[in-house]
């Protein structure tokens, strides 16, 4: 019985094992067909979304309520680097239309929020093989640093990329 189980331990680690040494590198086709590394994806998947629902009941008295719409699909890449006098807010939000972008900064956590229209290249009976381009609304929110001048800022949409600039308090 236990040699069983060590046969059965060894084949379900081997294939761990192979990923984590193959991480930083394109994995074989046959490895992502394999029926273990699908399971193991489902896993991972159920467990990003343990921990988002964790993350957010934990973390939701931290910050004040903004009600964001429901239904987000994904949260904008964002930089924010201090830059002496001022602070450089960058967000990617390439497709996104620049009448539907808000900013809004209360109690010094600033909402980012967007959308992106379907788009009319695209006809009715057009059959979508594979999308990548998000359509829909995405939402970005931040704690800003204590000394952010919140209500000075400016905000340009330039190539997909909206820039903030958070001037520091005197």
């Amino acid at each position: 019985m236990f040699r069983n189980l060590i046969k059965v331990t060894i084949l379900v680690t081997l294939p761990l094992m192979t990923l984590s040494a193959e991480s930083n590198s394109t994995q074989p086709d046959t490895l992502k067909n394999d029926p273990i590394f699908q399971h193991f994806e489902e896993m991972k998947k159920e467990m990003d979304r343990v921990f988002e629902r964790f993350n957010n009941d934990m973390f939701k008295d931290m910050r004040p309520n903004m009600d964001f719409p429901k239904g987000f699909a994904s949260s904008p890449s964002t930089d924010l680097v201090d830059k002496g006098d001022e602070y450089e807010l960058k967000m990617d939000l390439a497709g996104m239309d620049e009448k539907s972008i808000k900013i809004d900064i209360e109690d010094n956590y600033l909402k980012v929020v967007a959308k992106s229209e379907k788009r009319k290249e695209q006809k009715e009976d057009d059959k979508i093989i594979h999308q990548e381009r998000h359509v829909g609304m995405v939402q970005r929110g931040m704690i800003l640093p204590k000394d952010a001048d919140a209500d000075a800022y400016k905000s340009e949409y330039k190539n997909g990329v909206l820039t903030i600039l958070i001037p520091k308090k005197k």
